[in-house]
């Protein structure tokens, strides 16, 4: 919720303050509105290590209070603290990225995992929309209070209404860890007592209790983030990060960076906007934040049907086919029909790749592991918003081209999830963890 509430807005309200008080000059609007994922980079990278340490409940207390700093340091008028303050609301992001879809998947039974994964970006496709509707009051420039309405700052502030609900939440009614961090500290009776609240059989929240016993015993030691690559998580560490990759290379942030244009009908920056096309954007990024929200619920039916493994690559073959498509009419300069292409994109995204990759992830992953995903995630989000404006210019392969790279990454995606990723609906955490562990596959056939 937090990153796209505050990224989707950000750019156009940095926009409207060049030349007012805060100073902000065109080029530091970049770097305003891109160091916000550099910070949940570091936030994600170092999420394991909370984690393990701290617990995941802490962390997400941690993770509201940062954000809390967070937002109080960007209401200040100069460019070096906003910067300062996103940097920390981005390590805030990193961690909920990270650590919430491992709650999740720790505090659900296995027939449910899926479906209570997807709420995950379900909440962040709630954020999209928010952001988008509340953004229609942001001034352009065609209104008299454009560089000097305060109105960004209300907008900025909008998170600690999340943050302080989830603290008081954390403190009053989940009180209690997940019952893989309890087991771990060595807490068995609190990981029952929190076990037998989720299941409602009493033998079944024992044999969770034993399982996990299980793994705790075979695990020798903590695991470190070098043992990620070592031959036990090897595989499944892999997997997790190509697709984190896959996520980002299925175009979704490219799609949303020029959304606006294709809206507009105009690729031209000098471009002038009248008042009635700013309705038809303003329209349309409503509908794609409505689309993110719809299909976020979708894909909570889906996973329960089909599984995980066939959402991702129904999903993923769906955005390759919609890119080609997008970047023909792109190319043709048929942006009536463009505009549809890009609800479909959102549509099939948040279908599949967008809530799957963290259920998936904390399917098969320890908690370390799960930050090593989200921080490639994070790091192509980088690369994505610095290079495809280079890739996507005239000079290189035009925007066209660029939707056609984003492509042949989904083509080489659906080989990938075909060949190589297995299902993990239905499965306990146990096994999910060891479904890519040869040795311990090996050791439960001879069991």
């Amino acid at each position: 919720f937090f990153f796209f509430f505050k990224q989707k807005t950000a750019y156009e309200m940095l926009r409207s303050l060049v030349g007012s008080e805060m100073c902000i000059r065109d080029r530091n609007i970049g770097l305003v509105t891109s160091i916000l994922a550099l910070g949940a980079a570091i936030g994600a990278y170092l999420s394991g290590i909370l984690a393990s340490r701290y617990g995941r409940r802490l962390s997400m207390i941690i993770a509201d209070i940062l954000t809390l700093v967070g937002v109080f340091l960007t209401l200040f008028s100069s460019t070096f603290v906003m910067l300062l303050g996103r940097v920390v609301l981005g390590f805030a992001i990193g961690i909920n990225t990270s650590v919430v879809p491992l709650y999740i998947r720790e505090i659900s039974p296995a027939q449910l995992a899926g479906i209570t994964g997807c709420f995950h970006q379900f909440s962040i496709s709630v954020g999209i929309l928010s952001s988008l509707l509340l953004g229609w009051k942001t001034p352009t420039e065609s209104d008299s209070d454009y560089g000097t309405s305060n109105y960004w700052k209300l907008m900025f502030a909008v998170p600690i209404i999340p943050s302080v609900v989830r603290i008081l939440g954390l403190f009053i009614v989940f009180q209690n860890d997940t019952p893989q961090f309890l087991i771990l500290q060595g807490q068995e009776a609190e990981a029952e007592s929190v076990l037998q609240s989720l299941y409602s059989s009493q033998q079944e929240a024992q044999n969770q209790v034993n399982l996990m016993k299980q793994e705790v015993s075979e695990q020798s030691s903590e695991i470190t983030l070098g043992a990620l690559f070592e031959q036990k998580y090897l595989k499944a560490t892999l997997i997790g990060i190509t697709l984190a990759w896959l996520q980002q290379f299925s175009g979704i942030n490219a799609v949303n960076f020029y959304s606006t244009k294709i809206f507009s009908g105009t690729f031209d920056p000098k471009a002038v906007i009248s008042q009635e096309v700013q309705q038809t954007v303003n329209l349309f990024n409503a509908l794609v934040g409505v689309t993110a929200v719809s299909a976020s619920l979708i894909a909570i039916l889906v996973v329960e049907k089909l599984g995980r493994k066939s959402a991702l690559m129904i999903g993923n073959f769906l955005c390759l086919v919609v890119l080609v498509f997008l970047s023909y009419f792109i190319y043709a300069q048929n942006f009536g029909i463009s505009k549809y292409f890009v609800l479909l994109h959102t549509f099939a995204f948040n279908i599949s790749l967008g809530p799957l990759l963290s259920v998936y992830l904390a399917d098969i992953l320890p908690a370390k592991g799960i930050s090593i995903g989200i921080f490639t995630h994070w790091i192509c989000v980088i690369i994505i918003g610095f290079g495809f404006p280079i890739i996507s210019s005239p000079n290189v392969f035009n925007t066209h081209g660029g939707f056609i790279l984003f492509a042949i990454c989904c083509l080489v995606g659906q080989v990938f999830l075909v060949l190589v990723v297995k299902e993990t609906k239905g499965l306990s955490l146990y096994q999910s963890q060891n479904l890519y562990n040869d040795d311990a596959k090996q050791k439960d056939s001879e069991n």
